[in-house]
């Protein structure tokens, strides 16, 4: 394909050691997303779905898709709703809608200068009831829904399956919402994201609203941005997804609300929820369950400005905090980590600023293979370790590298 729009695994996933924080105070955006948890919960999904526009259905093995009368008949689900869309109103400036009453399969498609997909214009909202099907066969090409370069578009609610090389794909749209989306990839072979917004179409991403994911069995990454701007999410669930669970790289004031994976890469290098690529600042996480993942948390690369509340992280190789800055996380537990409950890290390159002003605070370490937390250089400083519990940590609860981090108000078992 002649767009690099994977952006695949790097030298970033190499493992390295730890760094130190002051304690950031709470954000504004972090008293914002505490007001409004829960993503107004179907604030996508209220509207009834015989408000529509145009309308996509299957009869006896034929699909068929009217708007004022009939503009598609023929075999082709992903066909027949692109038709739908394309009956829309040419040039509106309000929101219309395209209602798919019925499941379907779709594949294989061969190369022919494009992957294949729906593509939505501005001011499109899909309403699908059932699920898509995707069966292609040699590279994945086929991507259900795809918007490059619009506005004010909404995907209510849908189910993928199958092996597509993007369940949805957003490249460079603003006001993007997703609703209920399921996917399960468990064919995925080679690309295999869940969802991916990005700016690979000529410019930034910015206020996109997904209110739930469930991504389970992608061959990578079950929801991963790149170059996107106020970005508020619900619930991300993951489980055995070769990838994160969630992924933010590049992205900025963005709130999520719960990060819920399972086997994220287990025994890899990537993460139930990571942040890399410059990512921040104004990070809000308010819940991260990371469970038997290669890595719980990991922040990379540059990423800055991020708050990590309510964390449940266990049995994973490792929590990494490498090349990072101003960051906190704060209450719950790090257990049975495979490595030190937490690592704190500079890399000695100068690709990245060297990590400082890494909070850990009023956390349960406990049980982990090597330190409750270990922090590593070179240049890693003026980071706080403080208000924790650590008991039955293999190699001690905390070892530092920096004369500049402060470790207080701690507390031990034993």
């Amino acid at each position: 394909m002649s767009q690099d729009d994977t952006r695949e695994r790097n030298s970033e996933e190499t493992e390295c050691a730890d760094s130190n924080t002051t304690i950031p105070s709470v954000t504004r955006r972090r008293t914002l997303s505490l007001a409004a948890t829960g993503l107004a919960a179907g604030a996508i999904g209220t509207a009834q779905a015989d408000n529509h526009d145009a309308e996509v259905w299957q009869t006896d093995g034929t699909w068929y898709a009217a708007n004022d009368g009939t503009v598609y008949e023929g075999p082709d689900h992903l066909d027949a709703i692109q038709a739908a869309v394309d009956s829309l109103t040419a040039g509106r400036t309000s929101k219309e809608t395209v209602l798919i009453k019925n499941s379907g399969t779709v594949g294989p498609h061969s190369w022919d200068g494009d992957v294949k997909a729906v593509d939505l214009p501005s001011y499109t909202v899909i309403d699908h009831n059932g699920t898509i099907s995707v069966e292609d066969t040699g590279e994945d090409l086929i991507v259900p829904f795809r918007a490059q370069s619009v506005e004010s578009i909404e995907i209510r609610n849908v189910t993928i399956e199958g092996n597509p090389r993007y369940g949805i794909w957003v490249q460079s749209c603003s006001d993007v919402q997703l609703g209920t989306i399921n996917m399960s990839l468990w064919d995925t072979e080679t690309v295999g994201i869940g969802i991916r917004i990005d700016d690979s179409d000529g410019g930034r991403s910015q206020n996109v609203s997904l209110d739930y994911a469930f991504v389970e069995g992608s061959q990578h990454h079950g929801v991963e941005t790149y170059g996107v701007d106020d970005l508020t999410i619900g619930t991300v669930e993951t489980v055995d997804t070769g990838g994160c669970g969630l992924l933010l790289n590049d992205t900025a004031y963005a709130t999520v609300d719960h990060v819920d994976a399972t086997r994220a890469d287990q025994g890899g290098g990537y993460a139930g929820f990571r942040c890399a690529n410059g990512a921040g600042p104004e990070i809000v996480v308010n819940r991260v369950d990371a469970v038997d993942c290669g890595r719980g948390i990991f922040t990379v690369s540059g990423s800055e400005g991020i708050e990590i509340y309510n964390v449940y992280l266990d049995g994973n190789g490792g929590n990494l905090v490498q090349d990072t800055r101003y960051l906190l996380i704060d209450s719950g537990t790090v257990t049975n980590t495979g490595s030190s409950g937490i690592r704190i890290d500079s890399r000695s390159s100068d690709t990245h600023p060297h990590t400082s002003d890494i909070t850990i605070r009023n956390l349960d370490i406990t049980g982990n293979a090597e330190y409750g937390v270990y922090e590593t250089g070179p240049d890693t400083e003026s980071n706080a370790i403080v208000d924790n519990y650590f008991c039955t940590n293999a190699s001690g609860p905390v070892e530092t590298y920096a004369n500049s981090t402060k470790v207080s108000g701690n507390s031990y078992c034993g």
